[in-house]
């Protein structure tokens, strides 16, 4: 039996098939932040031009506040732990005691299949800059996640950085 639960997003600007396979993508996280992400989603993909990459990763305003962004600036005096998000293996540094931020953008990223292209993530906010991937860097230093204790596996958090 096959257990697949894929379905049609839409078509892009440049006539490009985008679906979601539910048995393979990372927007399971980001739906308990949003639950109407995916109909975000299916509201932008008319409007994006895709291209042909291997990996699309864009960004759309929508010009109305969509939701909010956990990732916040933090100051030195912040309370700051870490812990393990839902379904990563990673440790994320979170802040205590702040808020998420409206938004009205969400960032979307698709990768290239034999039928078109699937939606791995999506989230409200903006594309991080490169230097978000650095583990170290002063952008790692100076964000975090706003605490959520359903956003994250409880027996992970730790006050010390792993």
């Amino acid at each position: 039996m096959n257990n697949t639960k894929i379905s049609n997003l839409g078509i892009s600007e440049d006539n490009k098939n985008v679906y979601i396979d539910y048995n393979d993508t990372n927007v399971g996280y980001h739906l308990l932040e949003t639950p109407d992400l995916i109909v975000l989603v299916k509201e932008v993909i008319p409007k994006l031009r895709v291209g042909d990459e291997e990996q699309v990763v864009l960004s759309f305003d929508l010009g109305r506040v969509v939701g909010t962004t956990n990732l916040v600036k933090t100051e030195k005096d912040d309370e700051i732990l870490y812990a393990k998000r839902i379904g990563r293996t990673s440790y994320s540094r979170f802040v205590k005691h702040k808020k998420p931020i409206n938004c009205s953008s969400i960032v979307i990223v698709l990768r290239k299949s034999s039928t078109g292209y699937n939606l791995w993530t999506s989230m409200c906010g903006n594309i991080l800059p490169k230097e978000a991937y650095i583990e170290d860097s002063n952008f790692n230093k100076t964000h975090a996640l706003v605490f959520d204790e359903k956003l994250i596996q409880p027996e992970t958090v730790t006050y010390s950085k792993p």
